[in-house]
């Protein structure tokens, strides 16, 4: 009998390519796995190896099987996994991907607060440039992704659904040369190196002329990318501090270094910036419960904690004399 066990056999001796390790991976032993292998054969009527010198090689007949069966056992794990779930968020697990910015101003205390509630519940998360967050969701190694959907709008299998619209400003350190001279210009400002993310083609195609020092446009998607291209943005605070670089950011993600006086905004004239990020999932994908919990945390904190703590930031720039502060 074809057997999901036994197309997971299959897969794993290919994957490690020997009968001996493929075995130790399933703790079972080498017997086993090659009556199991022979079974699979026998029921099929065909062979899937070729047996050379110890090496396993698959006949068009084992790759057409392991083809089959990586989308089969994919389908199963889904299965089991919506199954855990659905017994409670209590057990199971959850895998997220969150860009650079949504890691920062929610994602985090929302992934605290999930897990304050759900102590059992394995989460793993994984911070990357927001492009290559989509693919992890595409690729089903993710089960959401929270990310700029702004030129995903194409991407057919996906599902957005916008969660944050944050006003984005340039931040330097409030010694910075530009600073107490007026707005600056976008040549000014694109005359300095930018440190952050890669800032997606809807933003970068307002940016007048060359990007100068700030960074270059990368020729095959027209997104911006900084001269210190990071996706992990808690490090930008202390390269803007020790340097003449500029960052594109929210009130959320300096709020201390802001409060403290050590960062401002820079007063700009020209457009302004916009983060526009949402959640990523798959169409064809149900949402388990961990995941749909998960979801409503991230609202929640928009709502309760990012907002009230922008409002709050702002009226302090205010209230201190920086120059382009929010209302000032």
């Amino acid at each position: 009998m074809i057997t999901p066990r036994r197309l997971l056999h299959l897969r794993t001796l290919v994957e490690h390519g020997n009968f001996g390790r493929a075995a130790s991976a399933l703790s079972i032993s080498q017997p086993a796995l090659s009556k199991s292998i022979q079974a699979l054969e026998g029921e099929l009527g065909v062979a899937l190896l070729e047996r050379n010198r110890g090496a396993i090689i698959l006949t068009p007949f084992g790759e057409i099987v392991l083809e089959r069966s990586n989308q089969l056992l994919t389908v199963e794990e889904d299965m089991r996994r919506e199954i855990d779930l659905l017994a409670g968020c209590g057990g199971g697990s959850l895998k997220v991907a969150l860009g650079p910015y949504p890691s920062i101003i929610s994602g985090g205390l929302a992934i605290a607060r999930l897990s304050a509630r759900y102590p059992k519940l394995r989460v793993t998360v994984h911070v990357a440039g927001w492009r290559e967050v989509a693919q992890q969701v595409l690729s089903r190694t993710v089960d959401l992704g929270i990310a700029e959907i702004g030129d995903l709008a194409d991407e057919e299998a996906l599902t957005t659904e916008p969660v944050g619209r944050h006003r984005g400003y340039l931040f330097c350190r409030t010694d910075h040369p530009l600073m107490g001279r007026g707005p600056a210009s976008w040549a000014q400002a694109l005359a300095f190196p930018w440190v952050g993310t890669r800032i997606p083609a809807r933003i970068a195609n307002h940016f007048p002329g060359p990007v100068d020092a700030a960074g270059s446009i990368d020729p095959a998607n027209g997104d911006f990318v900084p001269a210190v291209n990071l996706d992990v943005s808690m490090h930008v605070p202390e390269l803007l501090v020790s340097s003449d670089a500029l960052a594109v950011g929210t009130l959320k993600m300096f709020d201390v270094d802001l409060l403290a006086d050590r960062i401002s905004i820079l007063p700009m004239t020209g457009p302004h910036f916009q983060a526009n990020y949402g959640f990523l999932y798959l169409k064809n994908r149900s949402l388990a419960p961990a995941t749909l919990a998960f979801m409503s945390e991230i609202r929640a904190v928009e709502a309760e904690v990012v907002v009230p703590m922008e409002a709050t930031i702002a009226e302090h720039c205010a209230r201190s004399g920086q120059p382009g502060s929010p209302g000032g």
